[in-house]
């Protein structure tokens, strides 16, 4: 991703959108140097404020980056899920895939893996991301799934196990097409086309109609 050169004059902002724009910054920095390289002073200056102004909102480097992850990745997936109570399922996951599916299409996407990947190299940063992202995300998306079982509109399964395949299956997606490059049918098929697949491969899974389904576990 190619960082635009930074203002020298600071820009002025209300709170809410200086830390929109503290955020965005990070994101460009982070994905053209990484995690490690980038630095304080490097996200200030692509957002145009003072160092001492993103300590205000982010006590370190690795918090910052934790919250461009989740704006990223989390909160969009989370919001839908949650907004979602009287929906049908297959409506909630459209909106959920279309989602994804935006964000596996753009330029970011192709950075992803790389700062994923440095996330394992770094224990804090990665007992930061668990507690922080990945634990309460998990837990909110049992909640989702156990409601569903138990309404009847799922099959009984094992909430957690069901949550970590269709979580691991997204990002699957994303390590693939960084893999693949421009080779792969993740950038050759039509969005729609892909949405369809996705959907009917998660509704319906591989075995064709009038097979015996395989019985799954009690969440």
């Amino acid at each position: 991703m190619i960082i635009r050169k930074a203002r020298k004059k600071r820009r002025t902002a209300a709170p809410g959108e200086r830390g929109e724009q503290i955020l965005n910054a990070a994101l460009e920095v982070f994905c053209q140097k990484g995690f490690s390289a980038a630095t304080i002073p490097d996200i200030a200056e692509q957002a145009g404020v003072a160092a001492g102004t993103i300590y205000i909102y982010y006590q370190s480097k690795r918090e910052l980056f934790i919250a461009v992850i989740e704006k990223l990745m989390v909160s969009p997936v989370l919001a839908i899920f949650q907004n979602s109570p009287g929906k049908d399922f297959p409506v909630t996951l459209e909106t959920a895939l279309r989602n994804r599916l935006e964000l596996l299409q753009s330029d970011v996407m192709n950075q992803l893996p790389a700062l994923i990947s440095e996330i394992q190299r770094d224990p804090e940063l990665k007992k930061l991301f668990f507690e922080k992202l990945i634990k309460p995300f998990l837990d909110q998306m049992e909640i989702f799934f156990k409601g569903r079982i138990q309404a009847g509109e799922f099959r009984n399964m094992n909430s957690a196990v069901a949550v970590r395949a269709m979580g691991g299956m997204m990002i699957g997606l994303i390590i693939m097409k960084s893999l693949e490059g421009e080779t792969s049918p993740l950038n050759k098929l039509p969005k729609e086309q892909l949405l369809e697949n996705l959907m009917g491969f998660i509704m319906h899974g591989l075995v064709a109609d009038g097979r015996a389904p395989v019985t799954g576990g009690k969440s």
